[in-house]
């Protein structure tokens, strides 16, 4: 398919060069067109994303969510913690930040006010026996003041209501508001904006920690509205140098309309804040805040870009010796991007947070592709002495196969992510690919055509830079011929196999799910991850819970057999390693039993008698999130430390164990899971269970378009089997730089094929040809493949790597991680292609005679040289 000799390969030419060549400023100008439709549709894209589409639906846990959602609450929480710094929080003023605290996240868009809880939200009660019976009611009562004598009184309440730990601290320095979002708006079915509902909740707590308020109002009228008045509010100073170009949205008045202004038509008015408290601190957790702080680290990874951009320009320029040939296949790298982003907004898509490094990966195999196409038509042009039009076309007919082939690799080991049912890793798998038919034609035609237009200023000189620049690498490729010789191919494939070995062994302790407390994809010193550490140190609780369902008879919750067995549960789920706490209806039952026993010890328990029971569970209606309506399920809320992937497999295997070792008789059916690490333990599970099928077809379909290429045994195991020694190399570094497989970083395993599967048939097509066509010897023949697209194999893994390598001075911790996972597979897979390629070529491709390939010796020789 890659040769002179395919049918197929010479009828492809013969239909596109025309195309592409002879009519080229035509060619230009449709694709200017295309880059200006799509980079006007890339400016609409929007960064966003969405809980469900973390949901793998097909999975049995995700059903048990989805059917108790409305009635047990979803998995999406907000936690907001107020934390007094000195003291406790029986004061004053800790309490009215506290109720205006509650309120704003009450008033919150995006919040399911029904969940919203604190000790001043109606639905925390406390009960409690006096002499004439029981006492109960609000813990914080309808008409509290915070005088000396109610503070008290509210501290009571608090130790009554069985809320330590929960909604309020261990050590009472700090209470919390609990909360849930909505995915959709239940009334006009909007969809909630994640990034935006986060820059809200920094504001409510921007409106407690600042000393200052910043005023939005207008300078002038902008009719129904006059100037002077007040549009919004914000905790953190605007000013800068860009605020005057900066849009601000507001809502103006009571209109419920949103509109849009820009900096300069606004006047910013600095003022004492009237709720800020100087004593306290405030702590936000949950996906959306995280969410929304991966997103704004975005801004800084598209400034990276830029660099990387820049970078490989400037290596670029070193390798051609010409600025304006260097910018041409950068440009179109960026053009494939635009192109893609462009594609992704057309066919109705966002940019998540968590795929914000496809554009990267997108530009790396633009790049790779650019640099060998560039690295011909040099050849040509330095080599043959070829004028620009004729050195584009000649490198057109060497490459356009080869390259297809690679792009269809690339193309099915992405969508080989297809088979992974979570909407998210579907949506990077689209990215990527779309990102690839971006990247057809802007490196197979538009670079192409412009290297036509290529304007060298001193040929002379610019040859002279490329045969010097070829004399000294030319020893270098003659020591690594040597690789072809049997002797020497045989010691390096005993190493490779060793290496094999190695990382197979190692991959082992490779885990899935998630290595790190907080949230990995930010560094340990992010704000998030502060806030999380500090609210798991305060609280018996956290926004990591696992709920599990106990299904039974209706009014299963005045049976005593059925609560008997959730109690007996949530101890087994107490005493396991990685769990903070437990919370169910049962456990609230012996609380309230034990008060209607004078609070005497041995009466900690539940009744046997259902009479008794019923009046335990009068506190608690539905309402409370602990029974549903009939009572015929109840969820045990079990709170992790953390959600590492090691705390997860543990609590779920014990829960299994459990449920295991009941009687099939048994009165509670318990089911897995909700809570948002039932949602992490479903998704670790698809990925474990999909990971080896994903795997499977990916090389299959490499290796089917390697033989549609090859045609032959010796290119598919030439090509595939190096990659696929980089792969399980990649996984063994993942298990030293702790890094789990996850949804965020599913992706790169395909990449890092692609990237493979480039160098891998680049190198073998010219290999092949000197060998079975310009009938070489094996050694001088690839010391002329070295020559011709080696060197830009090598230059390209190192220019990548290179750039990747700014990465590690990201806010974003998984664009760290990924920039040392990618600088290493992208040296892996050059060294591999270099060094096992040929080895492997050594006993598998039949080289020529050495009397047939003397007449060669000196046009290989002369091209080395």
């Amino acid at each position: 398919m890659h040769d002179s000799r395919s049918a197929f390969a010479q009828a492809f030419v013969r239909l596109t060069e025309p195309l592409i060549f002879s009519r080229r400023r035509l060619t230009l100008a449709v694709l200017a067109i295309i880059t200006v439709f799509l980079g006007w549709q890339a400016t609409h894209l929007r960064v966003e994303t969405g809980f469900d589409k973390q949901l793998p639906l097909g999975h049995p846990y995700i059903g048990v969510y989805k059917q108790y959602q409305k009635e047990f609450g979803g998995a999406n929480v907000t936690l907001v913690a107020l934390r007094q710094k000195q003291g406790d929080i029986y004061n004053a003023a800790f309490m009215r930040t506290l109720r205006a605290l509650t309120d704003a996240v009450y008033f919150t868009p995006g919040m399911d006010r029904a969940r919203v809880s604190s000790i001043f939200t109606p639905d925390v009660r406390y009960l409690e026996v006096v002499e004439g019976g029981f006492a109960g009611g609000n813990v914080v009562p309808a008409d509290f003041q915070p005088s000396a004598e109610a503070l008290q009184r509210v501290r009571g309440n608090v130790d009554k209501a069985g809320i330590v730990g929960r909604l309020v601290a261990n050590d009472h320095g700090g209470a919390m508001v609990f909360s849930e979002l909505l995915e959709r708006d239940p009334v006009t079915g909007v969809k909630l904006d994640y990034i935006d509902t986060a820059h809200r909740l920094e504001e409510v707590r921007g409106r407690f920690t600042s000393p200052k308020l910043y005023e939005y109002r207008l300078k002038h009228d902008a009719p129904p509205l006059k100037a002077g008045e007040l549009l919004r509010t914000a905790y953190a100073d605007p000013r800068g140098l860009t605020f005057a170009l900066r849009k601000v949205d507001a809502v103006p008045g009571e209109s419920g309309e949103t509109r849009s202004f820009r900096g300069y038509q606004l006047e910013v008015k600095e003022l004492a804040n009237p709720d800020y408290n100087p004593g306290i601190e405030v702590h936000i957790i949950g996906f959306t805040k995280a969410v929304g702080d991966i997103a704004d680290s975005a801004i800084e990874v598209f400034s990276f870009f830029g660099l990387t951009v820049l970078l490989v320009w400037l290596l670029l320029w070193r390798y051609c010796g010409s600025p304006q040939v260097a910018l041409l296949p950068l440009a179109c790298g960026v053009l494939a991007v635009i192109w893609e982003l462009g594609l992704l907004h057309m066919v109705g898509l966002a940019l998540d947070p968590f795929a914000v490094l496809m554009p990267f990966i997108v530009l790396a195999i633009s790049t790779s592709h650019g640099i060998q196409i560039t690295s011909f038509w040099l050849n040509e042009v330095a080599d043959n002495g070829l004028p620009p039009l004729e050195a584009a076309k000649a490198t057109y007919r060497r490459l356009v196969i080869p390259g297809l082939s690679a792009l269809a690799t690339n193309f099915i080991g992405f969508g080989t992510i297809l088979l992974i049912p979570i909407d998210i890793i579907r949506e990077m798998a689209i990215n990527a690919m779309l990102g690839l038919m971006a990247i057809v034609l802007c490196k197979k035609m538009l670079l192409p055509c412009l290297l036509t237009f290529a304007s060298i200023k001193d040929p002379v000189k610019f040859r002279e830079h490329q045969q010097r620049r070829d004399r000294q690498f030319a020893p270098v490729w003659r020591l690594l011929a040597s690789l072809t010789q049997r002797p020497v191919a045989a010691a390096v494939l005993v190493l490779a196999a060793a290496l094999w070995g190695w990382g197979e062994w190692v991959a082992r302790d490779l885990k899935i799910g998630e290595l790190h407390a907080g949230v990995p994809e930010l560094r340990p010193d992010s704000r998030y991850n502060l806030d999380s550490a500090a609210v798991v140190r305060d609280f018996s609780i956290g926004v990591d819970v696992l709920k599990v369902v106990a299904e039974g008879k209706t009014d299963g919750c005045i049976d005593h057999a059925i609560v008997s067995l959730m109690d007996r549960f949530a101890w087994r789920m107490e005493n396991t390693p990685g769990v903070q706490s437990t919370l169910s209806l049962p456990k609230l039952q012996q609380k309230v039993f034990n008060s209607y026993s004078e609070s005497n010890p041995k009466f900690n328990t539940l009744p046997r008698e259902s009479g008794a029971l019923v009046i335990t569970v009068q506190p608690f209606p539905s309402s409370t999130g602990l029974l549903n309506e009939d009572c015929s399920a109840m969820p045990v809320l079990v709170f992790t430390r953390d959600h590492k992937a090691e705390t997860i497999d543990g609590i779920v295997a014990a829960v299994d164990k459990f449920i295991a070792e009941l009687p099939p008789d048994a009165p509670v059916k318990f089911r897995l899971a909700t809570g948002n690490v039932g949602v992490m333990a479903a998704a670790n599970d698809v990925i474990k269970d999909t990971e080896f099928s994903v795997l499977l077809w990916l090389f299959v379909g490499i290796g089917v378009c390697v033989l549609a290429s090859f045609r032959s045994l010796a290119g598919l195991v030439c090509v595939l089997v190096p990659l696929a020694l980089v792969h399980v190399a990649s996984y063994a570094v993942m298990v030293y730089l702790q890094i789990g497989i996850k949804i965020s970083n599913l992706a790169v395993a395909a990449f890092a094929a692609g990237i493979g599967v480039d160098y891998g048939i680049y190198i073998y097509s010219v290999l092949e040809e000197n060998v079975l066509q310009k009938r070489m010897s094996l050694r001088q023949a690839y010391e002329n493949t070295l020559h011709q697209t080696g060197k830009a194999v090598i230059f390209t893994a190192l220019t990548l790597a290179a750039t990747v390598c700014t990465w590690l001075f990201s806010g974003l911790q998984f664009q760290v991680d990924m920039g040392i996972l990618l600088t290493m597979m992208f040296v892996a897979n050059a060294v591999a292609a270099v060094v096992l390629l040929p080895a492997f070529a050594a006993f598998l491709l039949r080289p020529a005679s050495e009397d047939a390939a003397v007449p060669q010796a000196a046009a290989a020789g002369s091209t080395a040289a």
